[in-house]
């Protein structure tokens, strides 16, 4: 196969995440990605592996341990969901996404074996296909440490078949009631799927139900939790429109003036889990990871779609929150390092998500909302965005894409205003695919 070929090979599969499904967790067990990777040779036990899980900043989080990673002169692999713009952004060796030709060799490699009768009964998802894509790719090319973030949930999620002797918890809240549980502790329990005998967990600051939950699974499991807010604490410096530093205080030692360019006071909590990741992994494995990389490896992540700045006068934010807590830190973001006049939105949004929550959130702050839909078959209908949105009594206008949204925006704004493109990752890689 070239490499449309294999695009066409995967996205013959099913893909929940352009579809619905009402049969979670049926669907989702491991039994069927434990038996596709075992006839691949288990390629995910060749390495060491950092499983993250969390509702918001998993991807973020799963940024900076990698960037820190790679300051050790370590090969890491890096496994994220969904991607923006090329699909291939889900599997990175230290920050180069895997070439089309390696795609294409992977796909091969694999459809030979799910050529196989007993495949046709009950055959893989997309996402097991990526998941699986992935772990060989890093076998191939000898990574040291791969970094997976979480597809959905956790317990039944594709990655957890890997074996990770440390794992990481971002915050946890409510999203994909209808697969993971209506409460937050149901949430929590799927999340905490990923806690295994005698790891070590480190956790972002949790609601107290969720914070309850980790701790039981932990205790369980005779895992060690390091949590940010106890363990491990952060003391804020300064911060601007293009960067902000924090204090680290830790068990595991001191980090002074620390430097990130992911802006929002929620990504310096997940900093902190991706710091103590690393000096966990220094515990369980045979790695040195120095304050050093750690420094540096946090002044170089980054982390495309998240509170990122495409352009000025006016300024242009892409940011993809898609649930009321991360448009809440999001907002809460723009006003933290960003002067500004007037707030244009640009809102999209998939239609399982809380549009009165999300509304709710920003609408106060918005002098105009544009509304949008991605070409995603999940997207909500610009419709409904305008029709919920009337409560508000604010200015509201619609567009047929995300980037012609964004055109009619920077038409009305004035130079020192400032235009927010938010409600779901879809949105934002559309607009990223048309400005590249």
């Amino acid at each position: 196969m070239n490499y449309l070929d294999a695009v066409e090979f995967i996205d013959s599969f099913t893909n929940y995440e352009k579809s619905f499904s009402s049969q979670y967790p049926e669907n989702f067990k491991l039994d069927r990605m434990r038996r596709l990777a075992k006839e691949l040779g288990n390629p995910q036990n060749a390495y060491e592996c950092v499983i993250i899980a969390g509702s918001k900043g998993k991807g973020s989080t799963a940024a900076i341990l990698s960037s820190i990673l790679r300051m050790e002169n370590l090969r890491v692999g890096f496994y994220s969901s969904p991607h923006l713009v090329n699909l291939r952004e889900r599997i990175q060796v230290n920050g180069l996404m895997i070439n089309e030709i390696r795609f294409a060799d992977t796909m091969t490699y694999i459809k030979k074996t799910l050529e196989d009768v007993s495949w046709r009964r009950n055959p893989p998802t997309y996402f097991e296909i990526l998941t699986v894509a992935a772990f060989l790719y890093f076998k191939e090319m000898k990574i040291h440490v791969a970094v997976l973030e979480v597809g959905l949930g956790g317990l039944y999620d594709s990655t957890n078949i890997a074996n990770a002797q440390v794992v990481g918890l971002t915050p946890i809240s409510l999203e994909h009631t209808d697969k993971l549980g209506k409460t937050l502790s149901k949430i929590a329990v799927q999340k905490c799927g990923i806690i295994k005998d005698r790891e070590i967990v480190v956790s972002a600051p949790q609601t107290p139900e969720v914070d309850a939950v980790i701790q039981k699974a932990a205790v369980e499991h005779e895992a060690h939790l390091l949590r940010v807010g106890k363990e491990i604490r952060l003391f804020t410096r300064e911060y601007s429109e293009e960067f902000q530093s924090f204090d680290l205080k830790a068990v595991f030692g001191n980090f002074y003036d620390l430097e990130l360019k992911l802006l929002g006071k929620h990504q310096m909590d997940n900093a902190a889990v991706a710091v103590g990741l690393a000096k966990s992994l220094e515990v369980k494995t045979r790695l040195k990871i120095t304050d050093n990389a750690i420094r540096q490896g946090l002044v170089d992540a980054r982390w495309p779609g998240r509170l990122e700045k495409i352009g000025n006068n006016p300024l242009v934010i892409l940011d993809g929150a898609q649930n009321v807590d991360s448009a809440k830190k999001m907002l809460a973001g723009i006003k933290r390092h960003f002067q500004f006049e007037k707030l244009f939105l640009v809102l999209g949004v998939s239609s399982d998500k809380d549009l009165g929550g999300i509304l709710s959130e920003l609408m106060p702050d918005a002098h105009i909302l544009i509304a949008t839909q991605s070409k995603s078959p999940r997207a909500l209908p610009t419709s409904a965005i305008v029709e919920h949105a009337k409560e508000f009594g604010k200015e509201i206008l619609s567009q047929p894409s995300p980037a012609e949204a964004l055109e009619k925006a920077k038409s009305l704004a004035s130079p020192n205003d400032l235009i927010v493109v938010t409600g779901s990752l879809f949105v934002v890689g559309e607009v990223k695919e048309k400005y590249a």
